[in-house]
C-alpha cells in the first residue's frame, strides 16, 4: 500500500489516505472548530493524523464521529477529545468490544469460535504488537438516524445512518458546502462470515441513500484515491446490475457473467467478477 499522505480535498476538508496494515481513511472537517471523521486503528495512527494536521496549521479536533464499530476505525479514540459521536448500534458494539481481552491468545480463541475473523486478528497483531493495551472509548453523543452538526463559519456536517452488508451500523458523513461524502466502509461486503458477500436487500437501499447526496468527491474507508461523482455512479451501476442479474439468474456465475456481457457488450473485468461472486455467496450466506 502506498505511503499515507494528508490531502486538502476542499477549503474545509482534509483527508489522510489509508495505510498498512489496515489503517483506514481519516478526515478532518474544519469550520469554527475541527471535527474528525473516524478515530484511527491505534493511538499511533491517530497521533500520525493529528501531527499531519498540526503541520499544515489545522486546529486539533474538538470532537470525533465514527462511521461504524470495526476495530480499525475506533481503537485510536481513547486519546481524542470529547464528545465522541456514534450511532446507537455502534455504541452497543463498542460496549461489547470494551469487555474483550485483546491478547494474542484471546484473539486466536475468538477466531477459532468464529467471533473474530483471521484477517482482522492478524492486522490487530501487526498494528499493536504485544504487550497490547486497548482502551475502548465509549460514545458521549448517540443518535439513531441522522445527526446534523454546525461547525461554524458556514460549515455543517450531516451524519446519516445507511447500514449495509459490511456493518449494520454504517454511517456516512456529508459536508454540503464542500460537496464531500465520507463513506467509511459502507460500500464493502460483509466480512464477518466464511466468505465475503453482498445482498441486494441491504446494498440496494444503501445505494439509493448514498446516491441522493449531491456530492462531487467520495472518500472510501480503504480506497487510496478519491472518487468523482462519475466514478461513484459507475460503481453503483455495476453493483446494481450484478445484484439484479444474480437475483434473476441464481448462483451460476458463468451464466451471470455471460448475461452481463450480452447486456453491456463488455467483457466482465476483475471487479465485476468479484462483485458477482460476492452476490452469489450472499444468496446462501444467511440461510
Amino acid at each position: 500500500m502506498p505511503e499515507t499522505t494528508l490531502t486538502q480535498l476542499s477549503d474545509h476538508v482534509y483527508w489522510m489516505t489509508p495505510g498498512a496494515p489496515d489503517r483506514p481513511s481519516l478526515a478532518a472537517v474544519v469550520g469554527g472548530f475541527t471535527l474528525m471523521l473516524d478515530a484511527g486503528a491505534s493511538v499511533a495512527h491517530t497521533r500520525l493524523f493529528l501531527g499531519a494536521l498540526a503541520a499544515v496549521g489545522v486546529a486539533a479536533p474538538r470532537s470525533v464521529a465514527l462511521t461504524h464499530w470495526h476495530w480499525d476505525h475506533v481503537f485510536g479514540a481513547e486519546i481524542l477529545p470529547r464528545p465522541l459521536i456514534a450511532h446507537e448500534a455502534t455504541a452497543e458494539a463498542l460496549v461489547r468490544l470494551a469487555g474483550y481481552d485483546w491478547s494474542d491468545t484471546a484473539l486466536d480463541q475468538r477466531v477459532a469460535t468464529g467471533e473474530e475473523i483471521a484477517s482482522c486478528a492478524e492486522d490487530i497483531k501487526l498494528e499493536l504488537p504485544e504487550p497490547r493495551r486497548v482502551n475502548i472509548a465509549l460514545p458521549d453523543t448517540v443518535f439513531s438516524n441522522r445527526l446534523d452538526l454546525n461547525l461554524g463559519d458556514g460549515v455543517t456536517c450531516q451524519i446519516v445512518h445507511v447500514g449495509g452488508d459490511h456493518a449494520a451500523d454504517s454511517c456516512v458523513m456529508y459536508i454540503p458546502s464542500e460537496r464531500v461524502l465520507f463513506l467509511g466502509d459502507c460500500l464493502y461486503p460483509a466480512i464477518y462470515a466464511p466468505a465475503h458477500y453482498y445482498t441486494t436487500r441491504r446494498l440496494f437501499p444503501l445505494l439509493d441513500t448514498v446516491s441522493a447526496f449531491d456530492a462531487d468527491i467520495y472518500i472510501e474507508g480503504h480506497g487510496g484515491e478519491a472518487m468523482s461523482k462519475a466514478a461513484f455512479r459507475a460503481l453503483a451501476d455495476k453493483m446494481r446490475l450484478a445484484g439484479t442479474l444474480v437475483d434473476s439468474i441464481g448462483a451460476d456465475e458463468r451464466a451471470v457473467l455471460a448475461a452481463y456481457q450480452t447486456q453491456t457488450g463488455q467483457t466482465p473485468d476483475e471487479d465485476m467478477q468479484e462483485i458477482v461472486t460476492d452476490f452469489v455467496t450472499g444468496l446462501t450466506a444467511e440461510g
